[in-house]
Order: C-alpha cells, then structure tokens, then sequence
C-alpha cells in the first residue's frame, strides 16, 4: 500500500508543514498557502492536496526502484482533471446517465400510460437514472457521503431490476403476491441501508455479496423467462442478450491493474461497457409492454363474448 510506505509519509508530512497553514488544529480544515483554481478549492483541503501530490511522487519513487505501482486507500493512481479524482468513471457514469434518459424519452413515446408495466419501467429508469448521477459525484471526489450514496442507489438499482423481473412474471398485475413482494423487496432495502449506516466501517464484503446475489438471481430469472417465452414471443432475444452481456461485463471487475494513460482502469472500462445496454432493453421492454397491451385486449374481447 503506497500510503503506509515511508516514501509517502514522509512527503505528506513535509508538504503539511511547510504548504499548509496553522489556522486551524485539524489539517483537514487548513488552508493552502498558495491559491488554487476554484474547483480545487471546492472539493480538495490542502491535506487533500498535498496527499495527491505525494502519492505522484511515491509512485514515481516506486517505479524507479521497480516496485509496480502501488495502491493508494485502496485505489489505483489517476490523473486529476479539473479536480475530477477519476475523470474517465466520470464521463462514462455520465454516458450511462444519459443513455438511460435517452431511453426513457424513447419509452415514454413509444407506450401509452395505460399500458400493463409502464409506470413499473419508468420507475425503473429513474433509478437507473439516479444511480447513475451519484456514481458521477462519487468518481468525482471520493468521501464518506458520496461513497455511501454511490453504493447505496446502485444497490437500489440492482434490487428494482429484480423487482422488475418478478412484477413481470406476474404479468405487471397488482394482486397479494405482488404487494408482499413489494413489501420485502422495500424492507430488503431499508435493512440493507441502515445495516451499512450504522457499522463502524462499511461493510463492503457484504455489500459486495448482496449485490451480486440479487443480481445473479435477476439474471437467471431473466434468461428463465426468455426460454419459457422463446418460441411465442421471439423479441425476449433482446432480454436475454442484455442479460448475458451485463454479466459478461462484470468479469472487468474482477481484473485488477493500473490504470492505462493514469485514466482508465478496469472500473472505468466497466462503466463504458454497460452504455449500450439501455438501447437494447428498452427495444425489448417497450415490445414486451405492446404484447401485454395486447393480450389485454383480446382478454377484454373474450370476457364480451
């Protein structure tokens, strides 16, 4: 870890002292003798500073010995652009964000209101939405209150896809077995949240294995109801094929190196990679919204007969 190395306390100490005033007893509250640009000024103490700087210069250090490059916190080395901490996790959380606004508008023109599911999907988009934005803030500048909605509206997303999944085995209908899922899936949620909240250090094994568990069973869940629904209805192809691609693209997750040009690191490349998910499941939802509008109808027509 390249912030316990002596190279980079060293330098952290020396920076403190001689850039960083004695105004205050903390140093998360001095202030840097010299004036930053603004947006530094906003987001980054003069610790905070020093510690970037520091940590350019411990990871020079180690590469002239032949060390690798080290991890610091936990996190790989990334040029700072503009005071953005990871520009790259930034701008592709962004590309998501709209990508899913994108696809909403699409939804929202292609489906009347009144359609089985449509309000479900719209929900879901605006959590996609808002999962999107707080990874853009948290990869923005990384502290305890972006970290925690980052993880916390991603969960949400994960847990509302799989809620998703079951609202549409039951066919989108409000009936008992829908309400008491809702119930748990709402409670699962709270738990969830609070749980993380009030442990000394966040959990992040555990919110680790949630994520995945709910998300593997969204998944399977999914390719279950494409392979029921596969020869009557061949449009689910583009549900399984969303399905088996968000997979595939977790296994960037799973790799581990620094990041390429101090930018894109396998976090990174997974954010790009998830973009063109949302054009392929809105084709499948909006065509999967049509046929339940239209085996309401028919059902209507029967029930005159």
């Amino acid at each position: 870890m390249g912030d316990h190395s002596l190279i980079f306390q060293k330098c952290l100490a020396k920076c403190l002292k001689s850039n960083c005033s004695t105004e205050n007893s903390s140093d998360e509250g001095k202030t840097p003798a010299v004036v930053e640009p603004f947006y530094l000024q906003l987001f980054w103490s003069c610790k905070d500073e020093c510690g970037y700087n520091c940590m350019w210069e411990t990871v020079s250090t180690f590469e002239q010995r032949g060390w690798g490059v080290p991890q610091f916190y936990g996190r790989w080395p990334f040029i700072r652009v503009l005071g953005l901490q990871e520009p790259a996790s930034v701008v592709f959380s962004l590309l998501n964000l709209v990508a899913n606004l994108a696809m909403l508008n699409k939804f929202q023109l292609k489906v009347p209101k009144f359609v089985p599911g449509y309000h479900l999907w719209t929900i879901h988009s605006w959590v996609c939405i808002n999962a999107w934005f707080w990874s853009s803030v948290f990869h923005s500048r990384d502290n305890v209150l972006t970290e925690k909605m980052d993880y916390f509206c991603a969960f949400s997303m994960v847990l509302y896809s799989f809620y998703c999944m079951a609202m549409r085995v039951l066919h989108c209908q409000v009936n008992w077995m829908s309400i008491s899922f809702s119930i748990i899936c709402g409670c699962l949620m709270v738990f969830h949240v609070t749980y993380l909240s009030l442990l000394p250090r966040f959990d992040y094994s555990y919110n680790m294995t949630a994520n995945v568990a709910i998300g593997v069973l969204n998944g399977l869940g999914w390719l279950i109801f494409c392979l029921i629904k596969w020869r009557k209805h061949r449009y689910v192809w583009r549900c399984a094929l969303s399905v088996v691609l968000a997979l595939a693209s977790m296994s960037l997750e799973i790799l581990d190196f620094p990041p390429l040009l101090w930018t894109f690191d396998a976090h990174a490349l997974w954010h790009l990679s998830t973009t063109i998910l949302p054009f392929l499941w809105c084709r499948f939802i909006i065509d999967d919204c049509l046929h339940l509008l239209e085996k309401k109808e028919k059902d209507k027509k029967l029930k005159m007969l």
